[in-house]
């Protein structure tokens, strides 16, 4: 709890009214009232990063700026903190993720900006952008998991879009494919 109402309190708002706040974050974070007596040494590395995020969101901030914030996560972890600011960003919050992983960026992401040597090399809508592999690759960018698949399915033979970005979508052309 002084974790997450610190900020607030520290920007004048209340006691008691920065502890209603923190009462509201827990839960957008996806844990229970409970956390707010715990101490930090009693939390996983996953509970505390949800904590700093409710700390963060209890500034209602218009944006988040998240840099590689799944690193060390186990994939449950993983998946949960992606789910959690994908509800974040639903609840109208611009969340920008600073990440190299691109099985993220085409899952969670809008839109997308590459970076190299500190400089923008491209920027646009995530399928847009996954679309040129080749491009990417000569940065040194691995492709998400999928993309790799459709490349190495069209390099045996078959004809489908690179900008592919789930598996539904995957099945769904392979069986137009295969039924074409």
């Amino acid at each position: 709890e002084k974790d997450i109402i610190f900020g607030p309190m520290n920007f004048g708002t209340s006691e008691e009214e920065a502890k209603e706040i923190a009462k509201k974050v827990i839960k957008m974070v996806g844990l229970d009232e409970t956390y707010l007596q715990k101490s930090p040494f009693d939390l996983s590395g996953g509970q505390k990063r949800r904590i700093a995020i409710a700390g963060i969101l209890a500034m209602d901030p218009d944006i988040l700026v998240l840099d590689e914030p799944t690193a060390g996560l186990d994939p449950q972890g993983i998946r949960e903190m992606m789910d959690l600011f994908k509800s974040i960003h639903q609840l109208g919050k611009t969340v920008i993720l600073v990440t190299h992983d691109m099985n993220h960026v085409l899952e969670y992401c809008n839109e997308v900006i590459v970076m190299n040597e500190g400089c923008v090399e491209r920027k646009g809508k995530v399928k847009d952008v996954f679309k040129d592999s080749d491009y990417l690759l000569n940065l040194g960018i691995d492709l998400p998991l999928i993309t790799n698949m459709v490349i190495d399915l069209n390099k045996k033979g078959f004809q489908l879009d690179t900008s592919i970005n789930n598996i539904d979508d995957l099945v769904e052309a392979l069986g137009g494919e295969l039924h074409g």
